[in-house]
């Protein structure tokens, strides 16, 4: 399947295939073969290059992948919860801040009640479940999504470097002149190409890390909510209210994970959220 870090600037293309850059800005130097040194550093640079536009496929995935999950998660577990909840403080059987810690609380009420379409929710597996993307890292979700990079647009920029130039030294600008000045300029590139590329990695595992405890809690939280509605305390038995106190403590969590970012506002890996006791405890039914 092709994949795009695509340029068109000026002369410059970068190509789907993303093994280099193709040149043909009339720079005098069109037909003359390059220097070995030179044919060396780029087709360095074009692995660079490529792992990056390889990673930023994966990283892609991810998101989709934890972007789902947050919305089976609010389907299947809040929004019934939210419910509970509700018709258990109508009947005076419970109050929902005796039974979510406050921590969990916060989450739901930021959590939106309502339905959420697809595009605002495009930031959510980065920033958390309710969450925008700042205004600054926009550049960044889209590229991460279309792979687009432009050089008339706001940069995009990844721990801090900005990828437009790594990924085309010379589009704005003619190449240097002697040939340790290009090879210098092409290492350099590669070096920022796959810092780039680390922090994707780095990325990425957080997202599956992410995505795999809101699917495990998901679904220890359902296992719970079968079992659970508001008439099953008319009884008075203990069983509902051992059911909803593990409810409230594994929901609790889910939901602090649904709005836990992996990135912060300025854009760097945020802190892992802390494995809680219940977290790590066996699945009881």
């Amino acid at each position: 399947m092709p994949f795009f870090i695509p340029l068109a600037v000026g002369g410059l293309v970068l190509t789907a295939l993303g093994l280099g850059v193709k040149r043909v800005l009339d720079e005098g130097l069109v037909g003359a073969p390059e220097p070995p040194e030179v044919r060396a550093a780029r087709e360095r640079h074009a692995v660079a290059l490529g792992s990056l536009k390889s990673t930023r496929l994966r990283v892609r995935a991810g998101m989709t992948s934890l972007g789902e999950r947050q919305v089976k998660a609010k389907a299947e577990v809040v929004e019934p919860l939210r419910g509970l909840l509700a018709r258990l403080e109508r009947w005076e059987h419970a109050r929902r801040e005796d039974v979510l810690p406050a921590e969990a609380l916060a989450a739901l009420e930021a959590l939106p009640a309502e339905p959420v379409s697809r595009a605002a929710r495009r930031a959510w597996p980065l920033f958390g479940s309710g969450a925008t993307a700042p205004l600054e890292l926009v550049p960044v979700l889209e590229w991460l999504e279309r792979g687009w990079l432009q050089e008339d647009a706001v940069p995009v920029v990844v721990d801090g470097v900005s990828l437009f130039h790594a990924a085309a030294p010379w589009a704005a600008s003619p190449a240097p002149d002697t040939v340790e000045a290009r090879v210098r300029c092409l290492e350099d590139c590669v070096a920022t190409l796959t810092r780039a590329t680390d922090f994707l990695e780095a990325l990425l595992a957080r997202l599956a890390a992410l995505d795999a405890r809101v699917g495990a809690l998901q679904g220890r939280a359902e296992v719970q909510l079968t079992y659970l509605d508001a008439a099953s305390f008319e009884e008075g038995g203990e069983e509902p209210r051992e059911r909803l106190s593990r409810l409230g403590v594994l929901a609790g969590q889910l939901m602090v994970l649904l709005r836990a970012p992996v990135l912060t506002l300025d854009g760097h890996l945020a802190p892992e959220p802390p494995v809680s006791v219940e977290e790590a405890t066996p699945a009881q039914t």
